[in-house]
């Protein structure tokens, strides 16, 4: 990985390299000229800067010539560099101020780090916009055997975790920095702009809007319409939504049909959570909807995980499928929350992924967890899971949390009727 430290204090450049020295090659620039050539240089010269941290304070403040952030875009637009390419930049700064992070954020940069630079912090950054070099595993042995026993995956993964080699995309940039905003009280015409930055999920957006869970007296056609229909907060949920849809899919035929299910199952728990939050009328501030969503994201990359193994050797998986399903059963949970801490979610959202299906632990009883539990029964119940639940098992929720017996029903017609107005959407 290429970086650029862009400071004009030397102490700073100094130890951003100290810390990035492992990670990747580190040029400097002193102030905002050289620091535009050298980008420049290095987007034509084939080899881009794949990081990019800079402190507003050194570029900025006594020049009529606009953000560094925007000169930076300007000159990979210029060359056409595509989104996918484009730097990710870290703004670093002793500055502070909701305005200025809104600004930086709207202006391009990924990350609004505070000064003095923490290692920990920057490097849980890095590791959530995926800027870690990955290091060659050994090679897989094409000529023994074909069949690929669970405790072979879960070292494989026990690997990668280690390594932060994670198989799943990258979280969204869009939906990250969209979060970002909203948390900073950001104006509604902030968050519109930035979602009009993608085309794709702009579309998808204003066509939720529209479906006829959300649909007004008039049909939605801009991206402004759809997040006054919505709000934020919805807009939020969906946004997340849209991206995480790309974590769910698989080009191995054997998990197809699996990944689809699970894909509509975690559809179903995120809805389930925000109604049944509704109903309890509790404030709180986790990202309850987004628990629900990613709760089994664990399965998801056992699944990966064991796939990409089967490619690599080139042959029919012989194993026992019930073997691989007892497998996630066991281990998704600790799997989903290693996955979510690298990925940078909060410690009691990693906390309730790694919990959802402990019961009786005095530990674990806390109100978001019970939550979570009933959800993920809710979401089984109306049709979208693997397995069957138990009516009492759902009671007994509904007893703990002081619900009436009949929002049961209820709320699972209309966790039903939400999937289908979004299957459309989302199918």
């Amino acid at each position: 990985m290429r970086v650029l430290i862009v400071d004009n204090d030397q102490s700073s450049r100094i130890n951003a390299k100290i810390f990035l020295q492992g990670v990747g090659r580190c040029d400097e620039a002193d102030d905002r000229d050289t620091a535009l050539d050298r980008f420049q240089s290095a987007i034509e010269s084939e080899t881009p800067y794949q990081l990019v941290m800079v402190d507003i304070q050194t570029t900025d403040i006594d020049t009529d010539a606009g953000t560094i952030l925007v000169a930076f875009r300007e000159i990979e637009e210029r060359h056409e560099v595509s989104p996918d390419r484009q730097s990710c930049i870290f703004v670093t700064t002793a500055l502070t101020g909701r305005q200025l992070r809104t600004d930086c954020l709207m202006n391009g940069c990924a990350e609004f780090i505070t000064k003095p630079l923490d290692k920990d912090l920057l490097f849980s950054k890095l590791k959530i916009y995926g800027l870690f070099a990955r290091e060659a595993g050994p090679a897989e042995d094409t000529h023994g055997s074909r069949s690929i026993d669970p405790s072979t995956i879960l070292n494989t993964i026990s690997r990668k975790l280690k390594k932060g080699d994670l198989t799943l995309p990258p979280a969204p940039k869009i939906a990250m920095r969209l979060r970002q905003l909203i948390d900073c009280d950001a104006d509604s015409k902030d968050l519109v702009e930035l979602l009009k930055q993608d085309l794709s999920l702009a579309s998808k957006l204003i066509s939720v809007s529209n479906s006829a869970f959300y649909r007004g007296v008039q049909k939605n056609t801009t991206v402004s319409q759809a997040l006054h229909r919505l709000g934020s907060i919805r807009t939020r949920e969906v946004v997340m939504s849209i991206c995480c849809r790309g974590y769910f899919t698989t080009n191995h035929p054997a998990y197809k049909d699996f990944v689809e299910t699970l894909w509509w199952h975690s559809l179903a728990c995120a809805h389930a959570t925000e109604m049944i939050h509704a109903k309890l009328g509790w404030n709180s501030e986790e990202d309850i909807f987004s628990v629900g969503l990613l709760h089994d994201i664990g399965k998801l990359f056992l699944i990966q995980v064991t796939a990409d193994m089967q490619r690599r050797k080139g042959g029919p998986f012989d194993a026992d499928l019930s073997d691989l399903h007892a497998m996630m059963d066991e281990h998704h949970e600790h799997v989903g929350a290693n996955i979510l801490e690298k990925l940078g979610y909060p410690h009691t959202f990693v906390s309730l992924v790694q919990q959802h299906h402990r019961v009786g632990d005095q530990e674990t009883s806390f109100r978001e967890l019970k939550l979570l539990q009933l959800s993920d029964l809710m979401a089984k119940s109306a049709g979208f899971g693997l397995e069957d639940v138990q009516a009492d098992a759902i009671d007994d929720y509904f007893d703990t949390l002081g619900l009436r017996a009949q929002l049961k029903d209820e709320i699972a017609a209309e966790i039903i009727r939400r999937m289908e107005q979004l299957r459309y959407v989302f199918g």
